[in-house]
């Protein structure tokens, strides 16, 4: 039985079941739903699975394709859109296109080469925060983009990066998970890790 807590009363109640089994998955909120997202195993022979629940209606749907099998990697929200973070070295990071539900890659660099995985990515107002191997910590300035007038009427972005070396004394260690900590002042933000 899944259960989900009112923040407001501090009570749990029952929603509807999602419908099938994720042995691995990915999450994130968007626009108020809750989108779950099976990862890619090998071999690749069957797309992974993916639901979205709508806590208005207590309802899960099927997850767009587009959306689905675009979404190879861990994610974050950022201006009220999905961005993945690749693990496949030399990426780009790519934003969901909820018009077309296509995948996009932004303006900017890849993430930057001391940035191995295993990593975490986690996201604050319009940072990007991927703790990798070695706790190095790449923090990625996400800047929304102004509509070209003449030919598009859609947001697009870019990042720029900045990478803060761990001591040499973490060398041996891999994140598990990372939280951002920010009061919304720039230079309050901290990131966690485990």
């Amino acid at each position: 039985m899944r259960k989900v807590l009112d923040p407001l009363t501090g009570n749990w109640r029952s929603i509807t079941s999602i419908g099938t089994n994720m042995a691995s998955y990915d999450a994130a909120v968007l626009n108020g739903n809750l989108l779950v997202k099976e990862s890619w195993l090998w071999p690749f022979y069957v797309s992974p699975r993916g639901q979205v629940y709508d806590p208005r209606t207590n309802n899960w749907k099927n997850m767009s394709v587009g959306l689905r099998e675009g979404w190879t990697s861990s994610s974050v929200v950022v201006y009220g859109h999905l961005f993945v973070v690749s693990e496949l070295e030399r990426m780009k990071l790519k934003v969901h296109d909820t018009e077309t539900d296509s995948w996009d890659a932004i303006d900017g660099p890849p993430l930057p080469e001391q940035i191995c995985k295993s990593f975490t990515v986690n996201a604050c107002d319009c940072h990007i925060y991927v703790v990798g191997r070695n706790l190095h910590v790449a923090i990625g300035h996400i800047s929304r983009l102004l509509p070209d007038e003449n030919f598009d009427e859609k947001w697009s972005f870019s990042v720029r990066w900045h990478v803060i070396d761990a001591p040499e004394s973490l060398s041996d260690h891999t994140p598990l998970s990372s939280e951002s900590l920010s009061d919304h002042t720039p230079s309050s933000s901290q990131v966690l890790f485990a």
